[in-house]
């Protein structure tokens, strides 16, 4: 294990409001990028919400707008039209650096210097496309990816475009979601595009990212098991599905672990 994993694992083991969202964010970057100087971007950040900090009105509602301005308007943050599954907008240095991203990495800037100005802020774990909102803004529904403020019909409209035409919102939809569930749904954008890109090692290094923040979720290990098959580690499969065998108490996925070893006890061994 890494010192960047152990670290991981040390995150999933704190309550989730005691979660340095950023701090954890980079760590994920840091594995891929061993060069990345996580303690640096910190600063930065702090430098941002700083800058931000000597002209910030004491009436909530405006100091929450002037957050708003300032992302987009004064530092220029944007949603990455143009190359929008590019595996660095969802690393928060790379954010940083470009100025571009994806919702929920650009949510990551604005939950980072709202916290540090004491700001509240709620990240939204909307399907398809990561929200926030401003709980200081009577209209606080806002697309990180834009920086629009959205209306329940706007958001009932978005829905139908990530989701199909025939989704309906219901609460849940805009519920706030937790620190660990906004982590293990970045590493999940970056897992998903190494995965069709067959670029097994960086979706290996994913799905333990994943596997170390939440060890209860057996599914993520019935992935890696997968995972393993597709790069032809037959035995190293195997052995994942029989831990998960020994160790999980979901019998639905101790069925699947089941299923996934028969299939491969039936495929034939090839000789090289």
């Amino acid at each position: 294990m890494t010192s960047t994993q152990r670290t991981l694992q040390e995150v999933a083991q704190l309550q989730d409001d005691q979660i340095s969202l950023e701090r954890a964010a980079l760590l994920i970057a840091a594995e891929i990028q061993t060069d990345l100087n996580v303690d640096a971007y910190l600063t930065t950040l702090d430098g941002l919400a700083l800058t931000l900090k000597k002209k910030i009105s004491k009436d909530p509602s405006i100091a929450a707008q002037q957050l708003i301005d300032f992302i987009y308007k004064d530092e220029q943050f944007k949603g990455n039209i143009k190359n929008y599954y590019a595996p660095e907008n969802s690393y928060l240095n790379r954010v940083i650096d470009t100025r571009q991203g994806i919702p929920l990495s650009l949510a990551l800037i604005h939950l980072a210097i709202g916290n540090r100005l004491d700001i509240n802020i709620q990240g939204i774990n909307f399907p398809g496309h990561f929200l926030i909102r401003y709980e200081a803004l009577e209209n606080g529904i806002i697309d990180p990816f834009t920086g629009r403020t959205l209306s329940q019909s706007d958001c009932a409209t978005l829905l139908k475009q990530v989701v199909g035409p025939a989704a309906v919102m219901n609460p849940d939809h805009l519920q706030q979601a937790t620190n660990i569930g906004i982590l293990a749904r970045l590493i999940d954008n970056l897992k998903q595009i190494h995965w069709r890109n067959k670029n097994w090692e960086s979706a290996g290094l994913c799905l333990q990212q994943q596997i170390l923040l939440m060890p209860e979720h057996h599914e993520f290990r019935i992935q890696f098991g997968a995972m393993q098959e597709m790069k032809g580690d037959r035995t190293g499969a195997q052995q994942t599905y029989l831990a998960i065998l020994q160790e999980s108490k979901s019998q639905k996925i101790k069925e699947t672990a089941a299923q996934r070893l028969l299939s491969l006890e039936k495929k034939p061994q090839i000789l090289h």
